[in-house]
């Protein structure tokens, strides 16, 4: 598949010289272009913040199941059989 056929968008930024420096530098240790090393980064960032968003939805889920009678009532009913 193409870059075309998967739908890229072209985008401009700065870096500041030193980071674009690194960047040169790790381009050529891991035979890279710089927008790929780009991309996987933004993508190794956006899957991190999707993690953090999980794991603060399942805190607020396992505060309001700890303080809420009716979920606590509910507990109860977790071991019974209903066959």
């Amino acid at each position: 598949m193409t870059t075309a056929e998967i739908g890229y968008d072209r985008i401009t930024f700065l870096l500041p010289s030193s980071l674009n420096k690194t960047l040169n530098s790790l381009k050529k240790e891991v035979n890279r272009s710089k927008s790929e090393i780009i991309k996987l980064a933004i993508e190794s960032y956006v899957s991190n913040q999707e993690k953090i968003k999980m794991q603060k939805a399942v805190q607020m889920m396992q505060k309001e199941y700890v303080e809420d009678s009716d979920f606590i009532e509910l507990t109860s009913l977790d071991s019974e059989d209903f066959r």
